[in-house]
């Protein structure tokens, strides 16, 4: 979904490291005003509006959020070095969650009237975006072979690890193969939650003259987004989180002393930057 993609790539530049951090951070206004182009063509008025929105947001995230993150950052680093357990992994989680509860909640007084001012035709071009992506998906997470989408899994998985900590052991690799293993037999609930959540967001979007209803709808959807999850899903997601964090524990307790100090190095790389992006 639109929305969700801009912030996915404002996360993307903490998971980035050295200089590549705060060049991306400071490009993100442009690269979400090229997101947005990519789902619906705007006019010069809604284009304004926009760069004051995005403009708006950066400001405050870039003093009022950063500095969260770097403190998590810190508090995180401390655990890796003293032992990190199953249990500080799904806190940091669910302090990763409120950030962006929070980037959604500060956005909707913006994000509202800036819906409200698209037209039917740049309406019917986003909901044609979106369908496009959910047959991609589901091409790419369904109709694909279990063992395929596995093994994908933990290519991509080991590849962003590898930048963190250097080449991944057998043993690092196989608690990287059991988590993806659990979570990919959970796909068809996944698939169908966001199905679900698409149906309720384009509805939003064909009744966004009501101000009220598109407020309450948006918040839902943004910062609410569990409200509407199945029974079903939520356990199989609370099962997925357990085995993301104990392997997440597997990986930090049979770091070498090579990957160790790089891993260091990594992190304190990233808190420098969030520093520097966050200093006035």
């Amino acid at each position: 979904m639109m929305i969700q993609r801009w912030l996915l790539v404002a996360v993307m530049a903490f998971t980035l490291t050295g200089c590549s951090t705060k060049f991306v951070y400071n490009w993100l206004d442009w690269i979400i005003e090229w997101e947005v182009a990519d789902y619906v063509e705007l006019d010069r008025a809604q284009e304004r509006q926009l760069e004051q929105m995005i403009d708006e947001l950066l400001e405050w995230h870039r003093y009022q959020e950063l500095p969260k993150y770097h403190a998590q950052l810190t508090q995180l680093r401390k655990q890796l070095n003293h032992g990190l357990t199953s249990e500080q992994v799904l806190a940091h989680a669910t302090e990763l969650e409120q950030h962006w509860r929070r980037i959604f909640a500060h956005l909707l007084p913006q994000l509202v009237p800036f819906i409200q001012s698209l037209n039917d035709a740049q309406i019917a071009s986003l909901v044609a975006k979106i369908e496009e992506e959910n047959k991609k998906d589901i091409e790419r997470y369904l109709e694909k072979p279990y063992d395929e989408r596995v093994t994908r899994s933990n290519r991509r998985m080991a590849k962003s690890l590898k930048r963190w900590v250097g080449k991944l052991t057998p043993i690092q690799q196989s608690a990287v193969n059991e988590f993806n293993l659990e979570r990919h037999q959970s796909m068809d609930l996944w698939v169908a939650y966001r199905d679900a959540w698409q149906h309720r967001f384009i509805d939003a979007l064909e009744q966004r003259q009501h101000t009220q209803s598109l407020e309450q709808s948006l918040y839902i959807l943004l910062v609410q987004p569990e409200s509407l999850r199945p029974e079903a899903y939520k356990q199989q997601l609370s099962v997925n989180q357990q085995e993301f964090a104990d392997s997440i524990v597997k990986i930090q307790q049979t770091l070498t002393g090579k990957q160790r100090k790089r891993l260091n190095r990594q992190l304190g790389s990233l808190l420098d930057d969030l520093a520097d992006l966050s200093e006035r």
